[in-house]
């Protein structure tokens, strides 16, 4: 029902604007960008001119990008934060998806310079959200952002069709955000699963994406390698440097880390540009990493979480989220212990 409903006032708010623009967060992922072309196409459905805005960071969706590219119906689709701010518009709307947080947008330019905001997210609303927005779709049970801007077409317009490419993209961005559907997922998620299938999505398409070269299995494997383990259930890895999309491969060696026996958390840390050193966590869902990210200015959800730190050198930060990790494991230990004591 609510799905409905939020469709219908995507619908009104589209009908009311002269142009729409659509941003995910900074360095896009696929949940990001495939949530974004979803929304694109109802722009398209209603005859809108629409973009999205890419940030100076999303190589981790480059092959989806290419591919957009050559196809005619995305012809001038993507732009970048300053061909958006040089366009003018008498009431524009513009669409923020996987992310609710102002600075983590790829254009918060562009968010201050537009009134008309509609957020569609997947992760727990947090203190810092975008402020005086038309309207705050969050659904933090969710599987993805892909799976909500899914249902949304569903319900948006009867004769809305998507092409194979924009339900393969939006696919992608379900596969990725529940790990090949091992976590988060519900019947939600395998009914927009069902209808992407039956609008034409591509599962080897989808493994095409997902590929990487030599270069960077070798440097997953040199992360693993060089990891450390505790006892309680924590394993620590760095992403080698310079490594070629380091933020995607740092998501999957820790993803990779938390198939080894009694682990229960993995963090990954990995050196982006600026001196902005980013974290990458994971849970089996016994412990909460998004609570842990929070306290170093990041968030996610109970099971992948991560954040961006600045101006503070690898080796300290990473004892010091390491301390904060260990300490809130114990801590969520004990209470387990008091309530199958008390139980």
């Amino acid at each position: 029902v609510k799905a409905r409903v939020v469709a219908h006032a995507v619908f009104e708010r589209m009908e009311a604007a002269d142009i729409v623009f659509v941003m995910g967060h900074l360095n896009e992922d696929f949940d990001s960008l495939g949530s974004a072309i979803g929304v694109s196409r109802m722009a398209r459905q209603m005859g809108k001119p629409v973009y999205i805005i890419l940030s100076d960071m999303n190589e981790g969706v480059d092959k989806l990008i290419n591919l957009c590219k050559t196809d005619k119906d995305f012809e001038n689709l993507f732009i970048t934060q300053k061909e958006a701010l040089a366009m003018t518009a008498l009431n524009p709307v513009l669409f923020v998806v996987d992310t609710h947080i102002p600075h983590l947008v790829a254009s918060p330019d562009l968010l201050q310079s537009i009134n008309n905001v509609i957020v569609i997210d997947h992760h727990r609303r947090s203190e810092n959200v975008i402020k005086n927005a038309l309207l705050i779709y969050i659904e933090p049970y969710s599987s993805s952002t892909s799976e909500l801007v899914t249902e949304l077409l569903m319900y948006f317009n009867e004769n809305i069709k998507l092409s194979r490419l924009e339900a393969t993209a939006l696919y992608s961005g379900i596969v990725v955000d529940t790990k090949n559907f091992r976590v988060n997922t519900g019947v939600r998620t395998f009914d927009a699963v069902s209808h992407l299938r039956r609008c034409g999505a591509d599962p080897e398409a989808v493994h095409y994406l997902f590929r990487t070269d030599y270069e960077t299995n070798l440097a997953e494997c040199t992360a693993i390698a060089n990891s450390n383990f505790y006892q309680e259930g924590l394993v620590v890895a760095v992403c080698p440097d310079n490594t070629a999309n380091i933020q995607a491969v740092s998501g999957k060696i820790a993803d990779d880390l938390l198939r080894i026996e009694n682990v229960r958390v993995s963090i990954v840390f990995f050196k982006l540009r600026d001196g902005v050193i980013g974290v990458s966590a994971r849970s089996t869902g016994e412990i909460n990493v998004q609570v842990i990210m929070e306290q170093f200015g990041g968030g996610g959800h109970q099971n992948v979480a991560g954040s961006q730190i600045k101006n503070r050198p690898l080796k300290e930060l990473k004892q010091d989220v390491v301390n904060t990790t260990l300490s809130y494991m114990k801590e969520a230990d004990k209470n387990e212990s008091n309530n199958v004591a008390r139980s």
